[in-house]
């Protein structure tokens, strides 16, 4: 009987996520009341304030689903990490930087309306803002991680090479979402993968 309200439970987190997301990208985060979202998810305010006590929280739940989707895990000295992302980087081949880069593109459709939210409400809730800073700062640890394993690069010179690697990534990704506006595919990830490679493999 407890998995079946388990997973009534789970149903109903889900159905509030997705018509939030339709409802924030739609109109905006600071424009959606916590009403329409209850309204449109077809419960009240009261039930979803019982799984969300808080905008903050939601926001939570929607960088969760962000791990999920980027098979991100939980790691104690840094929050979340993609192990498969730090062998990439420590592996240092073009080719797998390409192949990694294209199998995360394949998922920004997914993914990206999450994130898009996230930057829009971390704009005006600093809760959220401290989350997707710490968020970024998980996926460049991974990175610094994979050339301290290579012994690549002068360890002082690894933090800012991480930083500017997910910075390219994260513009480049936001060309299929948020700006609308979608340049040649193929081309923008092999350019990525170029710099990618030359910032975090290439020593030469």
């Amino acid at each position: 009987m407890s998995s079946l309200r388990e997973a009534q439970k789970q149903l109903t987190r889900d159905v509030i996520v997705e018509r939030a997301l339709e409802l924030f990208t739609e109109k905006g985060y600071a424009a959606t009341t916590i009403d329409e979202v209850a309204a449109a998810a077809g419960t009240t305010r009261a039930t979803f304030y019982a799984y969300y006590p808080s905008r903050s929280d939601l926001m939570r739940d929607f960088m969760a689903r962000v791990n999920a989707f980027l098979d991100r895990s939980d790691a104690p000295e840094q929050g979340t990490t993609a192990p498969e992302l730090v062998d990439v980087v420590r592996e240092g081949e073009l080719s797998g930087v390409l192949a990694w880069l294209e199998s995360r593109a394949a998922l920004w459709p997914v993914f990206r309306p999450y994130l898009d939210v996230l930057d829009e409400a971390a704009a005006v809730d600093r809760e959220v803002r401290t989350m997707l800073e710490e968020w970024h700062e998980e996926v460049i640890s991974d990175l610094v991680r994979g050339m301290q394993l290579a012994g690549r690069f002068p360890e002082e010179t690894r933090h800012i090479r991480g930083t500017l690697a997910f910075t390219a990534l994260d513009y480049v990704a936001t060309l299929w979402t948020r700006r609308k506006f979608e340049p040649n595919r193929e081309h923008a990830l092999e350019i990525l993968a170029e710099n990618w490679y030359h910032l975090l493999c290439d020593e030469g």
